[in-house]
């Protein structure tokens, strides 16, 4: 099959890229900002098209003669407008499926995506599977939408303060549980997605990790993984806000992060249904704890 894949460099879309080339027999089309950064796939028998994912005319042509589409939209950290910027990428995408007639789109979405409003970014990501499955519809096409968990990978951001202060700041109350997701499990759902050609219409997959955390359960198993203990010290949304801007996150992208806490606090920001096998991923987030969060703080 003739894969096109976007952010190849990201944390999914790098392992994805992996997985479809050790299967072997398919032509992987990456689009990158930069052909250097994808090097070690591009050795691997990848082809690279440089481009902007927000220019619709390289994404149309990137994307010829592709059986399958691999679309994250990638996070523009100022944008002015947050949704309006995930609006105008949903067009970029559903436009290249329109016109290249490609037949099977997996969508990585988000969990929570079923809302329309009160999810922070989550809801551009709603609007934006609505544009896909428009233009799905329209050609005679199939698209997946994957809507993982909050990501492992995000305590990756409380590193810092985990090694100075033995603590982990976030707004969201430390005993909120709510699903979390190792990226290598994700990535290896959409590999399994992208390459079965047997499903077809609209789906949406839910994919919640192994069970619910909560951010005291997260800090403990980060603390049992160090051999010290690690504290969860909520935060006021204000100066969650604050943070983030003074470290150059964009005021509009800020607030809605601000928002999707909130709705994890409210339980708005939860999956659509019932959690099944389907649903859930192996990787346990104290092994991840052991094996990547801890050499990050010791390093």
């Amino acid at each position: 099959m003739n894969f096109a894949i976007t952010t190849p460099t990201g944390h999914i879309g790098s392992q994805l890229t992996e997985r479809l080339l050790k299967q072997g027999g398919h032509k992987i089309t990456l689009l990158c900002r930069d052909a250097g950064k994808v090097k070690q796939f591009t050795d691997k028998g990848a082809k690279a098209i440089q481009g902007d994912l927000s220019d619709a005319e390289y994404v149309a042509n990137a994307t010829k003669g592709a059986d399958a589409l691999f679309w994250l939209t990638p996070p523009k950290m100022d944008a002015p407008d947050f949704r309006d910027y995930q609006n105008k990428m949903g067009e970029v995408a559903a436009s290249a499926v329109r016109k290249n007639k490609i037949k099977r789109v997996v969508h990585l979405s988000s969990f929570g995506a079923q809302h329309a409003d009160g999810t922070g970014p989550i809801a551009g990501l709603h609007d934006i599977e609505l544009k896909l499955n428009s233009a799905a519809k329209e050609i005679g096409g199939n698209v997946t939408h994957l809507r993982p968990a909050s990501f492992f990978e995000n305590f990756f951001m409380s590193v810092p303060t985990i090694k100075s202060d033995g603590a982990m700041y976030m707004p969201v109350p430390g005993d909120t549980k709510f699903p979390m997701i190792a990226t290598r499990d994700i990535a290896a759902v959409a590999a399994e997605v992208l390459t079965d050609t047997s499903w077809t219409g609209v789906k949406v997959r839910e994919l919640l990790g192994p069970k619910d955390y909560s951010i005291n359960d997260a800090a403990k198993a980060i603390g049992d993984a160090l051999g010290k203990e690690v504290k969860h010290v909520q935060v006021p949304y204000e100066a969650t806000l604050q943070a983030m801007t003074s470290m150059g996150v964009g005021q509009s992208l800020a607030g809605k992060y601000v928002e999707m806490y909130q709705g994890i606090e409210k339980g708005l920001v939860k999956a659509e249904f019932p959690r099944d096998a389907k649903a859930t991923t192996p990787t346990l987030f104290e092994d991840f704890a052991r094996q990547a969060i801890v050499p990050a703080v010791n390093s």
